[in-house]
């Protein structure tokens, strides 16, 4: 199934939970403004996204959240080539199990999900059978727990 439309016509979610009832593996892409986000999907479940302009790299999210060091940043960072995944190099060097580095993907994969769901404007397209390119790291987060959270910050915000 290939699906394109206007994000004020059909909201994210009416999309998102789309894809997800219809169990669909491919990339839902939404484009508001200047960002872009990829959304990946196995069998309807997320299993990666990432906003093109995202504020917070993973790098810098792990530093940030007390997971690794700047100096391991660093260090990984140097040793990183196009091939490899920043991630990987980290586990590789020891600087952060691959349990705690899955946690913290998941998390910032989440992250980027909530933000989707405010969006009002733009458009989306999902492409059937596109799977992301290189991600060391998949998750599987059924989307309902996504959706629910995602409203439920937006609440708060009073969007």
């Amino acid at each position: 199934m290939d699906l394109r439309g206007n994000i004020a016509v059909f909201g994210p979610i009416s999309v998102l939970q789309l894809i997800s009832l219809q169990s669909s593996t491919g990339e839902l892409t939404f484009e508001s403004g200047i960002n872009t986000a990829r959304v990946y999907f196995a069998a309807g479940n997320v299993t990666f996204a990432e906003i093109a302009n995202r504020r917070v790299r993973l790098g810098e999210y792990l530093v940030a959240e007390g997971l690794v060091s700047r100096a391991h940043l660093e260090r990984a960072l140097e040793l990183k080539d196009e091939r490899q995944r920043l991630g990987s190099i980290l586990v590789e060097i020891g600087a952060i199990d691959a349990h705690s580095l899955r946690r913290a993907i998941e998390e910032q994969i989440k992250e980027v999900m909530y933000e989707i769901v405010g969006w009002k404007s733009g458009r989306f397209r999902f492409t059937n059978g596109r799977r992301p390119k290189a991600q060391d790291v998949l998750i599987d987060i059924p989307l309902d727990h996504l959706i629910l959270e995602g409203l439920k910050r937006l609440d708060e915000e009073g969007v």
